[in-house]
């Protein structure tokens, strides 16, 4: 039975054998050229099995992306389902005129909630330096929205901001 050798033994042996020449003075006698044979072979093999493990790898990296792709459809139909779901006690609620109710389980109350949208086409660049320099937007101008929010929370708020708002459905 034949000894695995790994990628790294056959190439000490490619150093052996060089070595081996070098001290004949280049001449290849037949038993380093026996040894090259050998070590030709083992190497094939090696590199065989590594193109058949680099296959395999490939192909469960493929597989994986479709498994990714199959579980990221699977959430957004998840993630749609529940807010079908919430959009209809909201509106179950409002049709029978129940801002909240109180059941054995759960308390369901309808609330209102504030989405910032910045709208860029309606500043200057004086302002987009003001934010900057007051660390409410990078450099590479991304205005963050919690910040400004923030900033002009119970001040009026500036026409390059547009404030919509959104019901949701509060369970405790």
């Amino acid at each position: 039975m034949m000894d695995k050798k790994t990628l790294n033994d056959i190439l000490d042996n490619y150093q052996d054998v060089e070595k081996r020449l070098i001290e004949n003075d280049g001449e290849l006698t037949d038993d380093i050229e026996e040894q090259l044979q050998i070590n030709n072979l083992d190497l094939s093999d090696k590199l065989n099995g590594y193109e058949k493990f680099v296959r395999y790898l490939k192909n469960q990296s493929e597989y994986l992306k479709s498994m990714e792709e199959h579980y990221a459809k699977r959430r957004k139909t998840i993630e749609n389902s529940v807010s079908r779901c919430k959009n209809s006690m909201i509106n179950a609620m409002k049709l029978t005129s129940n801002n909240s109710i109180k059941t054995a389980e759960f308390n369901f109350s309808i609330s209102t909630s504030n989405k910032w949208i910045f709208d860029e086409s309606k500043i200057d660049q004086d302002i987009k330096n003001k934010l900057i320099s007051e660390g409410l937007a990078e450099n590479n101008f991304k205005p963050f929205i919690n910040e400004i929010k923030s900033q002009y929370k119970n001040k009026v708020v500036p026409d390059w901001i547009e404030v919509l708002e959104n019901e949701y459905l509060r369970v405790r």
